[in-house]
């Protein structure tokens, strides 16, 4: 969003935070990790993301912005406090292994979609399957999803994004969106492999709204090398 800006400091001696970039009209998404002592300014920016995956972040965030920014700040619980940091003021907070920050512009008249619920997760044989034959290879296999939103068929609405992160345990490796533009559809279809042992592949779904203002992730959805059919609902945890 062009003239965001918000500076996010990391105290000395504090826990590394991930910082993940997003825009609504890119297809990668950018994570920057702001070790503790050190500082970094983000622009143009959508959404800001933020998690500890280790240890706890004491950040200071800063806003350059001509308008203020919501806070969502998720605990591990569950539980969601809200915040808002006017144009040229400061916030401190702790951001603790567990908890995800979300960092939002708000120009007059914009608001943030609600969630969408991601309620079907499967891992599957891509189809149609093709017919048998000796020595042919399996079929590929698909992770299927399908969510639901409060406002879907809504004018106001633009469509959806989907989420992948890959994982080696709890440490996250890469996290993309796997479609360009915002998508209309309330299913998709991802062509995948059983991750091995200890790597494991998140979904997430988000809502996009016409000003381009993107909804806080659904409910996670984790394929790992223990994975039959469905993927585990791990609930409103950082992506």
């Amino acid at each position: 969003m062009e003239k965001a800006s918000v500076e996010i400091e990391n105290s000395t001696g504090a826990g590394g935070v991930i910082v993940a970039r997003f825009e609504t009209a890119a297809e990668a998404v950018g994570t920057v990790h702001i070790a503790g002592g050190s500082k970094q300014k983000f622009d143009e920016f959508d959404r800001l993301t933020v998690s500890a995956p280790d240890a706890a972040g004491h950040l200071r965030l800063f806003n350059h912005s001509p308008w203020p920014f919501d806070l969502m700040h998720q605990t591990k619980s569950g539980h969601t406090d809200n915040e808002q940091i006017e144009e040229g003021c400061f916030h401190d907070l702790t951001i603790a292994p567990g908890d995800q920050l979300y960092i939002v512009p708000h120009p007059p008249v914009f608001s943030i979609p609600d969630q969408p619920l991601l309620y079907l997760a499967h891992f599957r044989p891509q189809h149609p399957r093709p017919p048998f034959a000796p020595n042919q290879k399996p079929s590929n296999m698909e992770v299927y999803l399908e969510w639901s939103h409060p406002m879907q068929g809504h004018s106001e609405l633009w469509g959806y994004n989907v989420y992948r992160s890959v994982y080696e345990a709890n440490r996250q490796i890469s996290l993309d969106c796997l479609n360009g533009v915002p998508q209309m559809g309330t299913s998709a279809h991802v062509l995948e492999v059983r991750p091995p042992q200890p790597f494991n592949h998140r979904y997430a779904i988000t809502a996009v709204n016409r000003e381009g203002i993107e909804s806080l992730f659904s409910n996670i959805r984790i394929l790992d090398w223990r994975t039959a059919v469905d993927l585990y609902d791990a609930g409103f945890v950082p992506l």
